[in-house]
């Protein structure tokens, strides 16, 4: 995905000019107060488009590279002093995306929250870590983490509160309060989700009294500065949403403070202006079943129009609304436009709709789309998480009621699929359909489409034509410019291979199979430039037994280019069995159902039944998803080191009902090779020992060169280097590279061979002329074996190449200990022994699921104490039947349950007791250990 930030204006934090908020953006929460500003500030701010998660292009850290890039290219970090500077888009080291408002505080869903830039900063990792998902306080006595700008201790703000917490600096304390007042504003949605000591599970006024008297203090102490405005502006021009709170300081009084009872006024707006729909707005009506009836409303709202709004439609006789022309009065008191489809027979119906007039400055072009099919559908599912996913059907006009069915086990096939792509040599271009369906298809129904350079859009819809392709079938359609006979003698159907021909792929260009213009197969990387594809044939694996709009690399076999051996071969494989979830049940007149407690990385297939007066009509295909892997658990600091033991902690993972934690000694090496090209010649060869590759000339200035002169150039698209193969596992590679002009539009590809196979690990595209150093690692275990730079696309410019460093093999890892824990957030490893390095390792369960092991983290244990101290036991807490177990107690102390909304709801002194025992109901809570040297924390689910 390419982001476009100019339209709307990025300013350097360093050369900050103030933006103006959009004319008439609050206009719908103008005159409101309390909750019903908040809700109304909710409605307008929601609505935003987030980048991905992550490094790399379209991604979390390119946005940072605009709201958090300071003049001289440091990362503006409010976690630390710690000076760091960016990396392109690459995740930078040492730093960690932050979630200010805890992503545990709302499930760690990865909804539009998880990536909303409002609320991410680059953060240093060892505060972030120690912050943990502590809430917001001002520490009192010794901090148990302070590095001068985060604190980490007891609250000492108010006496509601008196547990651990997280203190930023004076001078962003106003900005962790109205990132957390935007937060609870924009989703307020996902209330009853909260789950904090700051929070309660409502809409208004969300925060405990304390909380808020907390972000109200610090929000009035330190007001909204330059920088903070200027991120404000530059999240908006890349989300198209804003913080209010940072627009308009004086709010928060009006939805929390002093005037939360007297309604907010706006500045007056004085030119015309439409504040919905937005623009560039656009609407998707759906899908519907032929002879139904779709009507959808769109709110016109505005102020200060001079002349009637009309609105007219591009094409026209498509769509029909209930009015071509507003007053002025009519949009100032809001107009709720119904917008219907004149024919509902089977087709895709697209038109724009143009409102104009009235003294605005530009016309709102809103495009419409609707596709009408003819047979009754289940649609994609949403939400999909590692242990929920919520399924969609359209409606059916006659049923009664919906009957669902959800299994494991794949004993038919749910549609037709790719089944093979080949990007050979020049235009020897195909693609391969397979039905597997148990009965002949018509392919009338059925068409391509392709997606260019990662555009993000599928288009160029091509027919396959009338024929029909039997059970069992195969049917390979093949680019008309093929000159391969081997090809020619396997083609079902020939395809004109012309520029915007879905078969014109070239590796990086993903192509979707559609059914009646819903895309239901894909088969390469959508919306972001990788070479996915380049020189190879992929065949899918017979065990894939159902189309997916999303592609799976995993569901794929790579073969060489120009291998066409496996064509008109496939053959699908299924289960003896299904194993249901849910076997018809009934889901009402609703058109969804949410799943939880499923397993992770398991797929499953639904059905849906319409139940009508005639009888019950089954939905045409079934359809499935994959739950997601096991969330890693992100590692904290060690704690309670001692020269024979220390305590490894992590942070809950949501799904999991256990972890494994592992802790190892290392002995052995890695080896590390630096290839700076000293010695290859003016027309870049000779390459060095065991390097390989196309790269035609060389640069010997200091300006294209790393550490020293000549570099590697690469002056044409398709020109790469090779670093020699490793059969010991690379485990880390970096390079210098630099656009030694202006290359706007080129880009370079990073790869890794892994089995013989080449898979795409980074794109670089031209950003300026810089020298730039990206790094990436990999496990041992993966088996990298080699590395590939490829100049993929050069629109304009050359490329330099210097300076790699390769690090391969590894340590032999000597297990101390490796143990099943419970529902436990911390570990306390003994029997250690003094002033030795301990690596240690922690990966999340659920059932026989287990996630990826986090990355490895260090602890010395010290040395020996002068005077032997007594061993003390250490709590164990367990959950069981509805109970939770402490037990290893003795002495006194006390023993403390809590939800995790922070209320009390079991607290009991331990009276020389080993064991106390609290009935429960389902749910996860905080237990508190307080014993008379050492206080102890444990999540527990029952």
């Amino acid at each position: 995905m390419q982001i476009v930030l100019t339209a709307m204006g990025i300013f350097s934090l360093g050369f900050y000019l103030r933006a103006e908020v959009p004319a008439g953006y609050y206009y719908a929460a103008d005159g409101k107060g309390g909750a019903e500003l908040k809700t109304a500030l909710h409605q307008i701010v929601s609505s935003m488009h987030t980048l991905g998660y992550g490094s790399g292009e379209g991604a979390t850290w390119e946005g940072f590279s605009h709201t958090d890039c300071l003049d001289d290219n440091r990362v503006w970090d409010r976690y630390s002093s710690e000076v760091r500077y960016f990396d392109g888009y690459n995740a930078v080291d040492g730093m960690h995306i932050e979630h200010s408002f805890p992503k545990s505080w709302w499930g760690a869903y990865e909804n539009n929250a998880y990536r909303d830039l409002h609320h991410l900063y680059p953060a240093d990792g060892s505060a972030n870590s120690s912050k943990n998902n502590l809430p917001l306080g001002e520490v009192t006595g010794t901090p148990g983490f302070d590095n001068g700008v985060s604190k980490i201790g007891v609250n000492g703000f108010g006496t509601a509160y008196a547990d651990r917490c997280f203190e930023p600096a004076d001078e962003y304390k106003g900005d962790f309060a109205r990132a957390y007042l935007y937060v609870v504003t924009a989703y307020e949605n996902l209330y009853d989700y909260w789950q904090s000591p700051m929070l309660d599970n409502n809409t208004y006024p969300v925060w405990k009294s304390w909380a808020i008297d907390l972000l109200l203090k610090w929000h009035r102490q330190d007001p909204p500065g330059e920088m903070e405005m200027a991120r404000n502006d530059s999240v908006y021009a890349i989300q198209g949403n804003r913080n209010p709170y940072i627009d308009y300081p004086d709010l928060v009084e009006y939805v929390w403070g002093s005037h939360c009872d007297e309604p907010y006024l706006f500045p007056e707006e004085t030119e015309p202006f439409l504040a919905s729909p937005r623009y560039r707005q656009s609407l998707d009506m759906g899908v519907i079943l032929a002879g139904d009836h779709r009507t959808e409303s769109l709110e016109i709202l505005g102020d200060n129009l001079d002349s009637p709004l009309s609105l007219t439609w591009t094409v026209g006789g498509i769509f029909t609304i209930s009015t071509s022309t507003l007053t002025p009065q009519q949009v100032h008191d809001g107009y709720a436009l119904e917008i219907a489809c004149e024919s509902t027979a089977q087709g895709e119906y697209r038109d724009t709709l143009t409102l104009a007039g009235g003294g605005l400055e530009r016309q709102y072009r809103i495009p419409v789309q609707l596709i009408v099919v003819p047979s009754f559908l289940v649609t994609a599912a949403t939400d999909v998480t590692a242990d929920e996913a919520t399924i969609h059907w359209i409606n059916y006009p006659t049923a009664t009621d919906y009957r669902v069915s959800l299994w494991t086990g794949d004993t038919a096939a749910g549609d037709l699929i790719i089944s093979a792509y080949v990007e050979g040599s020049s235009y020897n271009k195909a693609i391969e359909i397979y039905n597997g369906t148990g009965h002949p298809v018509d392919l009338s129904a059925y068409s391509l489409r392709i997606e260019t350079n990662g555009g993000g859009n599928f288009y160029n819809d091509t027919p396959l034509g009338n024929d029909v392709l039997q059970n069992g079938g195969t049917y390979l359609l093949l680019n008309g410019l093929s000159t391969d006979e081997t090809l020619k003698a396997k083609a079902s159907r020939v395809i004109p291979g012309g520029e915007d021909s879905p078969l014109n792929f070239n590796g990086n260009d993903a192509v979707a199979l559609c059914r009646n213009g819903i895309v239901i197969d894909v088969v390469g990387v959508a919306g972001e430039i990788a070479y996915w594809g380049q020189d190879k044939t992929l065949y899918r694996r017979p065990s894939v037994t159902h189309p997916s709009a999303v592609y799976d690399a995993s569901e794929w076999i790579s073969a060489p280019k120009d291998d066409f051996s496996q064509l008109g071969l496939f053959d699908m494989q299924f289960a003896q069995e299904r194993s249901y979830i849910c076997n018809g049940e009934s889901a009402g007149l609703t058109h969804e159902c949410r799943f939880t407690d499923l397993r992770p990385l398991t797929r499953y297939t639904y059905q849906v039944d319409a139940v009508t007066p005639a009888g019950s009509v089954a939905a045409a295909y079934s359809m499935q998803f994959v739950t997601d892997s096991l969330e890693t658990p992100l590692l904290l600091d060690a704690s309670e080191v001692t020269d024979t033991s220390f305590r490894i902690n992590w942070e809950e993972v949501q799904e999991a009902d256990g972890y494994e934690v592992l802790c190892f000694t290392r002995s052995g090496e890695q080896h590390t090779v630096t290839e700076g090209f000293d010695n290859v010649g003016s027309s870049g060869k000779p390459l060095p020992d065991g390097w390989t590759g196309s790269a035609s000339d060389i640069y010997t200035t200091a300006t294209s060169s790393g550490l020293s002169a000549p570099s590697m150039a690469l002056k044409a698209t398709g020109e790469d280097l090779q670093t020699p193969d490793y059969p010991q596992g690379i485990v880390s590679f970096s390079f210098m590279y630099r656009f030694a002009s202006s290359g706007t539009g080129s880009y370079v590809v990073v790869e890794k061979k892994v089995d013989g196979n080449w898979a795409s690990v980074d794109t670089l595209r031209y950003v300026n002329t810089s020298k730039y150093y990206p790094s990436y690692t990999f496990p041992v275990d993966e088996g990298v074996t080699a590395m590939k730079i490829t100049y993929a696309y050069k629109a304009k410019g050359n490329v330099a190449i210097d300076d790699a460093v390769i690090t391969y093999g590894d340590y032999t890892n000597h297990i101390q200990t490796q143990e099943r824990v419970g529902e436990v957030t911390s570990f306390l490893v003994g029997n250690l022994s003094p002033q030795t390095v301990y690596y240690y390792q922690v990966r999340s369960l659920c059932d026989d699921a287990v996630s990826l092991w986090s990355p490895v983290q260090t602890v010395t244990t010290t040395n020996p104490s002068a005077l032997m101290q007594p061993s003390r036991a250490i709590p164990k807490v367990y959950a069981a039947d509805r109970r939770i177990i402490v037990a290893g107690l003795s002495g006194q102390g006390q023993v403390a349950v809590y939800n995790l909304s922070g209320q009390l709801l079991y607290d009991t002194p331990i009276g020389n007791r080993s064991e106390i025992i609290f009935e429960a109901l389902r749910g996860i809570y905080v237990v508190k250990v307080i014993t008379d040297s050492q206080i102890y924390n444990y999540k527990v689910r029952l």
